[in-house]
């Protein structure tokens, strides 16, 4: 969250982390941590175990998201509200009594040319019960993300996170990443790499959404090692037999499976913001510092790395401004490291 003053409670602060301010201070699910009056963020920020950013040049500061223990601290989704291709507000929650895959997805990743492949899963699967959303995390907003929403001629819910908020509110670090979530409202599955298809020859509809890209690249992706049939069949079994599928996860599996927060992954998610920020509003030069922050504190946050490579270079190859790119990173993990496997 960006904030220009220390003394006045941000306004979104209850979406993105349950927390309100009240007379008896900080409080959460009947919980209250006192905070001394007149408010001021970095009491917040102390008590709560919150990262506070200042970025001096600008008067800015950016506050993280609470560390300690997992992402997600309960399995009951958050109340996100994003807009769609039109801009358009939608509350996720409206989707209560259907099963829903919320897939994330990004402009500067070869799996924008996946939404046609989703909205074809949704049309076999939607009177079954399970709707399809998909999320853009693209700084570059509509303007990005909205051409490729167009061409896939969705039917699903289109919607677009700005502001990265999946990786902070439900721990995304890569796209694809897809999320299982009931007719409660109850994650089932948290984020993890998914894939509509994988064909053995690209079509020619495929190869004319994709960019030019390098031989190197090329060779370095047909390495990386995906799963989309046993992803589907897991899928459909969900669909078919709710929680009675072996493939849904009970509350506190969910829990143990998101990725842990500490204090540095905290910093890194308010540095990332400072950096759209900056970026968004043309003092792309001073962002620059805070993405290259955002990196170092949590380098195994693709979606930070690959976000400010695009900004760049949309090829998201080397460049002046940063010290690494796609194509030298996944070498130094290995490909085979590039999306976990997943766990069954």
């Amino acid at each position: 969250m960006i904030l220009e003053r220390l003394d006045q409670p941000p306004p979104e602060l209850e979406a993105r982390t349950g927390w309100t301010i009240t007379p008896e201070g900080a409080c959460r699910d009947g919980v209250c941590v006192p905070l001394d009056a007149p408010f001021d963020a970095r009491q917040l920020a102390t008590r709560l175990g919150m990262a506070l950013v200042h970025e001096e040049r600008h008067a800015l500061w950016a506050l993280g998201p609470p560390s300690g223990g997992h992402v997600l601290q309960s399995a009951e989704l958050p109340d996100i509200v994003l807009p769609d291709r039109h801009g358009r507000d939608f509350r996720l929650r409206t989707l209560r009594g259907s099963k829903v895959l919320l897939i994330t997805w990004a402009s500067w990743c070869g799996c924008r040319a996946d939404l046609s492949g989703w909205r074809r899963l949704r049309e076999e699967l939607r009177p079954q019960g399970l709707e399809v959303v998909s999320v853009a995390l693209d700084t570059g907003g509509g303007e990005a993300a909205a051409p490729w929403i167009d061409r896939a001629k969705t039917t699903h819910p289109a919607l677009i996170d700005q502001a990265h908020l999946f990786d902070e509110l439900l721990g995304v670090v890569n796209v694809p990443s897809g999320i299982w979530i009931d007719e409660e409202g109850t994650i089932v599955r948290p984020p993890e790499p998914a894939f509509p298809w994988w064909p053995r020859r690209p079509s020619d509809e495929l190869l004319a959404q994709l960019p030019a890209i390098t031989v190197e690249q090329l060779r370095e992706a047909q390495k990386i090692k995906i799963e989309p049939d046993r992803y589907l069949a897991a899928l459909r079994d969900w669909v078919e037999n709710g929680r009675g599928s072996r493939y849904a996860l009970s509350p506190e599996q969910v829990t143990a499976r998101s990725h842990t927060r500490d204090e540095e992954h905290s910093r890194a998610a308010a540095c990332f913001e400072l950096a759209q920020h900056l970026q968004r509003s043309g003092r792309d030069h001073d962002a620059v510092r805070w993405f290259r922050e955002a990196h170092r504190l949590a380098p195994e946050n693709w979606t930070y790395k690959r976000q400010a490579w695009s900004l760049a270079d949309p090829l998201q190859g080397p460049s002046e401004t940063y010290d690494s790119d796609w194509l030298s990173d996944v070498r130094d993990i290995g490909p085979q490291n590039y999306y976990p496997p997943l766990e069954m």
